[in-house]
């Protein structure tokens, strides 16, 4: 019986062997150790999970992506200023996009009063009633007019303009465009240098007006004759204000000279009538707008003088009226040929700065800027303005001479804006402010641009960069 008995023992110890032992269970040790890995390799996978998420959730709120974009659209002038600060301004509020835009003011002023954009653009002044009457603003907005900065409007030629004028006087600058109008204009002028053309003995009312035809600066203007002794001097139609010697001591380069001997009558032997011309039988090619702007507005009413389409004004109530409200000079009757056309500031840089025989205008900013003068080759010089006569006290007062456009809180642009009334300060006619306008008052992310560019230290640091003059150096 023992024997069955540990034969069938023997037996099934040889069949489980056969089957690979399979019959063995897991020991309760190895499997708590294989449920403890399984434990930690969950949490551990947790934990780089809630690492992840709380990074992203972490850098989220400390740089957000943008949720409102302010529109802001207009003159071509205010563009490089609204677009710094459009930038500075984003660098520590990237929840906020602005998208800056340029067009000329006509198009800034239509755009917002439309509503197409929040916040327009203009280089000249504006008001609520002009607004509504041209540019169809809401008679029930509560439009807001916001001054940002200050610029002017230069006269400008190119670097590469040989013809020796030094600075021009606003009647010259007219009579300019009228005779390369391909209309007849209404805003004519009769006088060259404050004299009257018709007066001058000899001079070419008609056909090509050439570079000669002009002085070569305004009448009144000092400056230094190389080599002469008498020196400075100022020159008049046949007045000076030395006796004796010639006044031809090489005062300007290429310019024409009488070579007769200073004292009464008139000159004799220039093609200007003045004692001493701009040269070359070159015709002048005068640039024009092609776009509706605030900076024609300027040119038409603070350096043509005109306060009309056909009349002039005088510096007592030089105002902004131009000759129109559309901002062309087609408004004073001047329409120029379309090669001497050309839109927005950028457009009538690169047209002056290319051609040597060019005059045109621009923003003062632009002008000045190193963009333009380096790859336009265009400068700006002394245009007319306002200078100190030579009274003193009660008795001294402001009269059209040559007044160089400078920047700062005691430049010429800024006398300007502040009315100075010294009799050693000079005040730059030309000049006009950067406005914003908007259908109400600015609230939300629009208040918050706002805000940063009417800041002091902001509004100076931007008009120093963009060659403007701000609001706080006036």
């Amino acid at each position: 019986m023992n024997d069955k008995r540990a034969n069938l023992r023997e037996r099934s110890r040889r069949f489980r062997r056969r089957l690979g032992g399979k019959d063995r269970g897991v020991s309760p040790v190895v499997a708590t150790l294989i449920l403890i890995l399984i434990a930690v390799a969950a949490a551990a996978a947790l934990y780089l999970w809630l690492v992840a998420w709380q990074g992203n959730i972490t850098k989220g709120i400390g740089q957000p992506g943008a949720q409102y974009t302010v529109t802001v659209g207009g003159s071509t002038s205010v563009y490089p200023f609204s677009q710094l600060a459009a930038n500075w301004f984003q660098q520590n509020n990237s929840d906020i996009n602005i998208s800056d835009n340029q067009g000329g003011t006509g198009a800034g002023m239509l755009a917002v009063c439309e509503g197409h954009i929040d916040v327009g653009a203009a280089s000249s002044p504006q008001t609520a009633a002009g607004l509504i009457a041209s540019d169809n603003c809401p008679t029930s907005a509560a439009i807001t007019i916001t001054t940002i900065a200050y610029d002017a409007v230069d006269v400008i030629v190119s670097a590469s303009n040989t013809h020796g004028l030094q600075s021009i006087y606003y009647d010259t600058l007219t009579y300019i465009y009228d005779r390369a109008s391909t209309t007849t204009p209404t805003l004519q002028a009769t006088t060259l240098n404050g004299v009257t053309i018709s007066s001058i003995t000899g001079y070419p009312t008609t056909g090509t007006l050439e570079w000669a035809n002009i002085p070569a600066m305004v009448n009144g203007a000092s400056f230094s004759i190389t080599g002469n002794a008498h020196s400075p001097f100022t020159q008049q139609i046949g007045v000076y204000a030395v006796a004796g010697g010639s006044p031809c001591g090489a005062p300007l380069a290429n310019d024409i000279c009488d070579t007769g001997v200073l004292g009464g009558g008139a000159a004799t032997g220039t093609p200007c009538g003045f004692w001493i011309c701009a040269s070359g039988a070159q015709a002048i090619v005068p640039v024009e707008r092609s776009d509706a702007s605030g900076t024609t507005q300027t040119f038409e009413a603070r350096l043509l003088d005109a306060s009309s389409a056909s009349g002039f004004t005088t510096f007592a109530s030089l105002g902004y009226s131009g000759c129109g409200s559309n901002n062309l000079l087609t408004d004073c009757g001047i329409s120029l040929p379309s090669s001497e056309q050309a839109n927005g500031n950028p457009g009538v840089v690169n047209l002056v700065g290319g051609n040597a025989n060019a005059i045109g205008y621009a923003s003062d900013g632009i002008a000045r800027s190193t963009a333009s003068v380096g790859s336009a080759g265009i400068i700006a010089y002394q245009a007319n303005g306002q200078t100190v006569n030579s009274g003193s006290g009660s008795a001294y007062g402001f009269l059209y001479g040559a007044v160089t456009p400078t920047t700062g809180a005691g430049g010429t642009i800024s006398n300007g804006v502040k009315g100075v009334s010294s009799s050693t300060s000079n005040q730059y006619a030309g000049w006009r402010p950067f406005e914003f306008v908007t259908l109400n008052p600015p609230t939300g992310e629009v208040e918050r641009f706002f805000e940063f560019l009417l800041d002091p230290a902001n509004n100076i640091n931007l008009a120093t960069a963009a060659n403007e003059v701000s609001i706080y150096s006036v």
